[in-house]
C-alpha cells in the first residue's frame, strides 16, 4: 500500500470515528499526528483530505500543522485548512487567519473572513450597532 494510500485510509476512518466535538477527547493522538503528516504530502489532494479530517476531530493539537497548511501552494488545501481551523475555533489561529484575508484567491480570503467570524462568533451581531445611542429616542421636530 503506498503513502498516499495509507494517509487516505488514516483520512477515511478518522472521519468515519468523529461526528461531534465531545468525541474529539477519544481520537488517538497518533490518528491526530498522522494527518498532521499528511499535511505535508507530495499530494495536493492527501493534503486538502487531511486537512478536512482535522476539522471533522476539531483537536486543538492540530492547530499548527493547519497553520501552516495555510502556505499550502494549492488554493484548495488553503480553503480546507481555514475551515478547519474555522471548526476547530482556536484564538491562536486569529493572526494567520487574518493574514490569508490578504490571500491572491478570493475565495481562500472569503474563508478565512468565514472562519475568523467563527472564532468571534456571528450569532448575535452586534449588540450596540450605533456606538452613540440617541438616550431620548422621541422623534425630534425639524
Amino acid at each position: 500500500m503506498s503513502t498516499s494510500a495509507k494517509i487516505l485510509a488514516v483520512v477515511v476512518l478518522a472521519s468515519t470515528f468523529v461526528c461531534s466535538r465531545a468525541d474529539a477527547q477519544t481520537v488517538p493522538a497518533a490518528t491526530v499526528a498522522a494527518l498532521a503528516d499528511a499535511l505535508k504530502d507530495s499530494d495536493a489532494d492527501v493534503r486538502r483530505q487531511a486537512a478536512w479530517a482535522l476539522g471533522r476531530i476539531r483537536s486543538e493539537q492540530s492547530v499548527d500543522p493547519l497553520i501552516a497548511a495555510l502556505r499550502d501552494s494549492d488554493q484548495e488545501v488553503r480553503k480546507q485548512a481555514i475551515w478547519a481551523i474555522g471548526r476547530i475555533r482556536s484564538p491562536k489561529a486569529v493572526d494567520a487567519l487574518t493574514a490569508a484575508l490578504k490571500d491572491s484567491n478570493i475565495e481562500v480570503r472569503r474563508s478565512a473572513a468565514q472562519a475568523l467570524a467563527q472564532i468571534y462568533g456571528s450569532g448575535g451581531g452586534n449588540p450596540n450597532p450605533n456606538p452613540n445611542p440617541n438616550p431620548n429616542p422621541r422623534p425630534r421636530p425639524f
